[in-house]
């Protein structure tokens, strides 16, 4: 949603948050919105299909990586923060749209007013910066997760074809990266929601139907839990927090969803939107890391697909999930879009005032896409980018961000309405959360630099 964006919308009470004075939130009047929005049934397959993309298929392989039990607790645990992180995100959205009079806000702009209603000077003389850093923070992350697809589809495309080009790995890579950047393109020509939730919904037939074939397989493989490590190292826990943290890849579409359900009391509901995905998306993702590195042990390929045969009924699996990340990569994009585009178009006409508005429009959507097509050519290695966008970026919008703005948000709210007790509880909660964050981000740059420059040096077969 953009700031000058103004939808029409009547009030009504948000009870699905169990907005309440015990716990230092006043009662939340939230709009019924029209115009482009969505029902709670499309919101909850347009999230889930923000989250089922390409990092899931890495996460046996992650497995591998951080040992069985203590990937299987971790799961669990980055599920249950990931979760407590959106739950507080939308909670303070929701209430400082309405203290602004505005029917939603989109990240940036969330960030800005929760500086500008601060009582730190400090935040209320800088809260445009902090939304350009929250901007370019999100920025970074989708367009990580936009290029990781692209080595998704191009990888699955060289492990279905690859016997008949020749060249190195790598240079067959580049040119089914090519290939797919067309169709790439013409997805996101579409940024309506609706359409992107349609995608969606697509997108996730395909998805569904290539989990299934894999997750059929992997489970007739003979069980090897018995045999495999409980634990690994402390490098090797890191990098698997990682590429699980991007596997919860959908953090950053929250707000936008959020912003365009038709009912916001929906979301946070119990039995909601929310609630609903992350018990969807956390079973999928545990039973996939399980069996899937209980059937193929430490023979585990960076992507399960690759452990797949390439034919018969097994080589259709390939195909449904690269239709799934091809027009799941309009979603993560939608991101871009809605953050950047009005700002651009606003001085880009100013400058030039003869250039026709679709011009516009269709050249800043392929110069993004162009952009993560760089990335991806560049850093062609799946398995390094996954944990290395994960514990960054996402790391950031998941456990840091969420937290930090709930208690400026409603530092001042708690002081009045809670007692001593109870809001040294949420602040400690709250700074756990991002202690976790803070440590994940240092320990897992150190080590995902030590991977790449280990793997660069390492000739590509």
């Amino acid at each position: 949603m953009n700031e000058e964006e103004d939808n029409r919308s009547r009030t009504v009470t948000l009870d699905g948050d169990n907005e309440s004075m015990n716990d230092g939130r006043a009662l939340v009047q939230a709009p019924i919105r029209s115009g482009d929005v969505i029902s709670p049934t499309r919101a909850v397959l347009t999230l889930s299909k923000s989250m089922f993309n390409a990092g899931c298929f890495s996460l046996p392989y992650a497995w591998k990586l951080g040992g069985l039990w203590v990937s299987f607790v971790m799961s669990f645990v980055i599920a249950g923060l990931n979760w407590y992180g959106n739950h507080v995100l939308v909670r303070a959205s929701q209430h400082l749209a309405k203290k602004s009079e505005r029917s939603a806000l989109d990240y940036g702009h969330f960030a800005k007013k929760v500086c500008d209603y601060s009582d730190i000077r400090f935040l209320r003389n800088h809260s445009k910066g902090v939304m350009y850093f929250v901007n370019i923070t999100i920025l970074f992350y989708q367009l990580g997760m936009c290029s990781v697809a692209i080595l998704f589809i191009s990888d699955n495309l060289v492990n279905l074809v690859g016997d008949h080009l020749s060249g190195t790995r790598h240079q067959q890579m580049v040119l089914m990266a090519t290939v797919s950047l067309f169709f790439i393109l013409l997805t996101n020509m579409f940024t309506e929601m609706r359409i992107v939730s349609f995608f969606a919904l697509v997108s996730s037939v395909f998805f569904v139907i290539g989990a299934a074939v894999i997750m059929q397989f992997t489970i007739q493989q003979p069980n090897q839990w018995s045999k495999l490590p409980a634990s690994t190292n402390f490098s090797g826990t890191i990098t698997m927090i990682g590429m699980s943290m991007y596997a919860f890849e959908g953090q950053t579409m929250i707000l936008p969803i959020e912003n365009k359900l038709d009912n916001p009391a929906a979301f946070l509901a119990p039995f909601g939107v929310l609630p609903t995905t992350m018990m969807i998306c956390t079973a999928f993702m545990t039973a996939l890391g399980f069996f899937g590195y209980t059937g193929f042990g430490d023979s585990i390929a960076p992507t399960i697909t690759t452990n797949v045969p390439k034919d018969g009924l097994y080589s259709t699996v390939n195909v449904f999930l690269m239709l799934q990340s091809l027009l799941g990569n309009s979603i993560a994009m939608y991101v871009v879009y809605d953050m950047f585009f009005n700002g651009f178009r606003r001085k880009f006409g100013a400058r030039f005032p003869n250039c026709p508005k679709w011009l516009s429009d269709k050249g800043f959507r392929v110069f993004w896409v162009l952009v993560t097509y760089l990335m991806a050519v560049l850093i062609p290695k799946l398995e390094i980018m996954i944990p290395l966008v994960g514990v960054t970026s996402g790391t950031l919008c998941a456990f840091i961000f969420p937290p930090v703005f709930e208690m400026i948000t409603f530092w001042t709210d708690w002081k009045g309405l809670l007692s001593y007790r109870q809001r040294i509880t949420k602040i400690t909660i709250n700074c756990i959360v991002i202690s976790i964050g803070i440590f994940a981000i240092c320990a897992g740059t150190y080590t995902n630099i030590q991977a790449i420059v280990q793997s660069f040096g390492t000739p590509d077969p």
